[in-house]
């Protein structure tokens, strides 16, 4: 994983990166012939500006429903065999959902920014002023894989203790045990944090994309190996 932080930046910054990144790399995997990748059956042009849809608007088009819907949400989730749906965040349901119905929707061979998170899922992302339910937040998403997440920083003490606290109270006793406020990190902020962007990109997967490999094993640099004589312990 790469991650980065980039200090007076924001969301559209990571953004923009990111596209000269993946355009940078695509001419070096066809050795300077264009921004066109073949992997497995896609052909994926990095030239032309990337796709960006709303998290909302994926849902809606996944699950034929508005995300705030609560009711709807529920039973969605109860047809779609989510466990403990009365005891689960609606919040948690809606991103269930989406992981489920919403990433469906997107070409898989159009590079897509998916933007607008919730904000009740993005607790280090800076809400949107326009739309405080919203987050400055968006995942890459390329041949149907999660490639990167960025954010506008939150960087304010006292909206991002409010966001800790929260979603701790919203813990059951067994979660909650092995989450704790981190009180080092808000006084960081006290201190001071200028506004930023930041972004977590899968080297991995990009490896994937860009050498046409079809296995993440095969691009692993550390892969686990099988014990000796023994079961492996590797995990899909």
């Amino acid at each position: 994983m790469m991650e980065m932080y980039e200090a007076f930046s924001d969301i559209e910054g990571m953004f923009e990166l990111q596209e000269a990144l993946f355009r940078r790399l695509a001419e070096c995997a066809t050795n300077g012939q264009g921004h066109v990748v073949r992997w497995d059956e896609l052909e994926i042009d990095y030239g032309q500006p990337f796709e960006r849809i709303r998290y909302g608007d994926l849902f809606k088009q996944g699950t034929g429903l508005d995300m705030v819907d609560r009711d709807g949400v529920k039973a969605a989730a109860i047809k779609a065999g989510i466990e403990n749906v009365e005891s689960t965040d609606h919040w948690l349901l809606v991103n269930m959902l989406f992981e489920e119905k919403g990433e469906t929707a997107i070409d898989p061979s159009r590079p897509t920014f998916v933007t607008h998170f919730p904000s009740a899922i993005s607790p280090l992302s800076r809400p949107d002023p326009e739309a405080p339910d919203l987050a400055l937040r968006g995942e890459l998403f390329i041949a149907g894989m999660e490639l990167s997440n960025s954010y506008t920083e939150l960087n304010d003490p006292d909206v991002q203790l409010a966001k800790f606290t929260e979603q701790l109270a919203g813990e059951d006793d067994e979660s909650s045990t092995f989450k704790s406020l981190d009180e080092d990190f808000i006084n960081a902020l006290r201190v001071g944090m200028p506004p930023a962007g930041g972004m977590g990109l899968g080297i991995d997967r990009l490896v994937m994309l860009m050498t046409g490999c079809t296995s993440i094993r095969d691009v692993i640099l550390f892969p686990l190996l099988k014990p000796e004589g023994g079961e492996s312990d590797e995990t899909e």
